[in-house]
């Protein structure tokens, strides 16, 4: 297949509110949204790492100029006939995963939409619709908390996650299991804890959480390890997942009980599906986890979420939940059993509408096969 053509759009959207975790607040995202086209045929991605370099070291402007600078010029008017050859012409960047991945999954929807199938036949999808769960931020009060998470379970959603911080921790979940002693509750501590820490974690084993996602830095296994063999909760690891070896080695250690993919953090959807592999075989349970997304990355995660191995109830909510402005053609929508279902749509599963796109673009960047 022949890239003749990749565009690149900066795009920014505003969140309904500031979106609070442990690393600050975000008042909207900042994203990649790549289209490649070979003849008649295009593809499109997005890639949403935030708009600063918090949650990893990337941040949506240094991911656009990234793929335009160096990603882009390596592929365009070349042929590849599968996403490990793109991937490999792309190795000589070291990193980089969400720039990486803008310009990776914009690939395999152009396939699909070249081999005239859906992008979850090409990842081999084996559900027709996905579990999904709901979650919250940190708030002013414990009141405020419970009463969101009361709202969740009255909608039936399977699970809730839980951010937390210091301060904002054990005491937060002593208060929530006072109101709900035995539902499915994980908490996401994004990277905001140390080794010398591990007492608190000790605690949290009395609150039978389904998970404790990523105590400790982005990118640390040895020390995730050593917290696992301490503690009866199972650990997941988010942020420090960016590369298939690291989840070989996290395998390895025993560092882990499960992790979160995000297509864009590791990279793409061909290290997202060798990612599950090892998993599998490690027998570490995977799910499917968001960045904040528009409908196009949204769309694109839930169909990666329904091959097998995932295994717990993911983070792909309607991006009405996040923005006011859609800028889709069309959205992804729950059904009243907290479900989502995945689509057969030849390519691209949820294209955006090029207009409110450009709209919301603060930098636009066209490269040509000459």
């Amino acid at each position: 297949m022949h890239i003749d053509r990749i565009e690149l759009y900066l795009v920014e959207n505003r969140f309904h509110k500031p979106w609070r975790t442990a690393y600050g607040s975000d008042p909207g995202n900042c994203a990649v949204f790549a289209r490649m086209i070979s003849g008649d045929k295009e593809g499109w991605s997005e890639a949403s790492p935030l708009p600063g370099p918090n949650y990893s070291c990337e941040y949506g402007a240094g991911a656009f100029d990234v793929a335009k600078r160096f990603l882009a010029p390596s592929v365009i008017g070349r042929d590849f006939s599968s996403a490990r050859e793109l991937n490999a012409a792309m190795s000589h960047v070291k990193g980089n995963p969400f720039a990486k991945s803008a310009i990776e999954m914009a690939w395999w929807c152009l396939d699909a939409d070249v081999k005239g199938k859906s992008l979850g036949a090409l990842l081999g999808r084996e559900k027709d619709e996905v579990d999904v769960g709901d979650g919250w931020g940190v708030y002013d009060s414990y009141d405020e908390l419970i009463e969101n998470i009361g709202k969740s379970l009255d909608m039936g959603y399977k699970r809730v996650k839980l951010k937390t911080m210091h301060g904002w921790d054990v005491e937060m979940l002593e208060a929530v299991r006072s109101v709900f002693p035995n539902e499915t509750i994980h908490i996401d501590c994004n990277s905001s804890y140390t080794i010398d820490e591990i007492d608190t974690f000790k605690k949290m084993d009395r609150f039978h959480l389904a998970m404790i996602e990523q105590p400790f830095q982005n990118l640390d296994i040895y020390y995730h390890s050593k917290l696992q063999k301490q503690i009866e909760t199972p650990l997941c690891l988010d942020e420090t997942i960016t590369e298939v070896w690291q989840a070989e080695q996290a395998a390895e250690l025993g560092a882990c009980g499960f992790i979160n993919i995000k297509p864009a953090r590791v990279g793409g959807l061909q290290n997202t599906l060798d990612i599950n592999k090892i998993c599998q075989q490690a027998g570490i349970g995977c799910w499917i986890g968001g960045m904040m997304e528009s409908d196009v990355g949204k769309a694109i995660c839930t169909e990666a979420a329904g091959i097998a191995n995932m295994v717990y109830p993911h983070d792909i909510t309607p991006s009405t939940v996040n923005y006011p402005e859609i800028i889709t053609e069309s959205v992804i929508e729950e059904t009243p059993q907290r479900t989502i279902q995945c689509v057969d749509r030849v390519g691209t599963p949820i294209k955006p509408d090029l207009e409110k796109l450009k709209a919301k673009t603060l930098d636009t960047f066209v490269l040509e096969a000459e």
